[in-house]
């Protein structure tokens, strides 16, 4: 801005009512310090905007900044999306007000939500730090000016905008839950996901699932990708390939499509690749959603700071590791067991 100011051959303060707009400016002024600060590249950081706007205000409240979470959810999803997300957001809170920030739910399915209207309340009240929540699947979007802001994605499931992201690392999470399930003994682990969810985490975990069974020695039982979690297709399919581990999530409801398959399924060990606090007895990696959404915070802030707002031209994906929960479902086996026989496919009659 002062350099603005030496070539305007003026005052900051001039420059800095022109570039606000400020009509005691003369247009003609107005006008000319708006070319110069476009010609050397200025950019006014949000979060020095929103300090000296909280100042001039008439109120004289305490400045305290803000930053969104951008959740999508209809009405009657709203339990859902607080049982499945509900500690990533909270981590996020946590993180905000340590740092003195603010964090201000807005649910863009609320139909009341438009996008003109969701970006004239985040101006108004002086927000200029995103976050998005995950999205229920990646047919979801979240349609909106992304220029003034600094915008962070939670995972992968807004995958319409190429925005810098931090998410858990799914590629990780399989080497080492095949490293215990190995430890414990089992040897033929399969891959059971519905299909959503695939794609939601980018294939990241499938890649990682089929980039092991790449190894000489490793058996290839073939994943199962589920458009419907349906017991029947899940029955035939492990009746034809045998794993002896399974790896998924909805850990509750495979084991109660094993527990009906019988003495065959009852010493399968099972992993979540999701695991919970409330999945108490099983194994699995712990995507620590807490330190997920603390994460989204430092990066936000951050590009603030860095005045980095818009669409990034390259945009950065910040991996963060989960970590490993033992449990009942993955128990160690006294000596590994001899690979069963796969049950051999039939040929169509006639």
């Amino acid at each position: 801005m002062h350099e603005i100011a030496r070539q305007a051959g003026v005052h900051a303060a001039t420059v800095s009512r022109a570039l606000r707009g400020d009509r005691r400016i003369s247009s003609a002024q107005r006008e000319k310090i708006q070319r110069l600060a476009a010609a050397l590249g200025y950019r006014k950081n949000p979060l020095v905007a929103a300090l000296m706007s909280s100042r001039r205000s008439p109120r004289r409240t305490a400045y305290r900044a803000t930053l969104a979470v951008l959740t999508h959810y209809p009405a009657d999803r709203a339990a859902f999306f607080t049982t499945e997300f509900g500690a990533l957001l909270q981590g996020a809170r946590d993180r905000a007000r340590s740092l003195g920030y603010h964090l201000e739910e807005f649910n863009v399915r609320d139909p009341a939500l438009s996008p003109a209207r969701l970006t004239g309340i985040l101006h108004a009240r002086d927000i200029h730090g995103l976050i998005v929540a995950p999205l229920h699947s990646i047919q979801d979007s979240v349609p909106l000016d992304w220029s003034p802001f600094a915008a962070v994605a939670i995972g992968y499931s807004l995958q319409q905008v190429p925005l810098t992201r931090v998410a858990h690392n799914h590629f990780n999470g399989i080497t080492v839950a095949l490293r215990h399930a190995r430890a414990a003994g089992f040897r033929r682990p399969g891959f059971v996901l519905p299909r959503r969810v695939h794609e939601k985490v980018a294939r990241r975990w499938l890649a990682a699932f089929l980039l092991e069974q790449s190894e000489p020695a490793a058996p290839r039982i073939p994943p199962l990708l589920t458009d419907d979690l349906d017991p029947a297709e899940f029955s035939a399919w492990f009746r034809r390939h045998s794993p002896d581990v399974l790896l998924g999530i909805h850990i509750p409801l495979i084991q109660s499509w094993l527990a009906r398959l019988g003495s065959r399924a009852a010493r399968v060990g099972v992993i979540s690749l999701d695991r919970r606090p409330r999945d108490r007895g099983i194994a699995g990696i712990d995507q620590a959603y807490p330190r997920l959404g603390a994460t989204a915070v430092d990066t936000v802030i951050g590009m603030l700071q860095r005045n980095e707002v818009g669409v990034p031209a390259a945009p950065l994906t910040l991996l963060l590791d989960g970590t490993w929960v033992d449990g009942r479902s993955l128990p160690a086996l006294t000596s590994p067991r001899p690979a069963p026989r796969a049950t051999p496919a039939r040929a169509p009659a006639g």
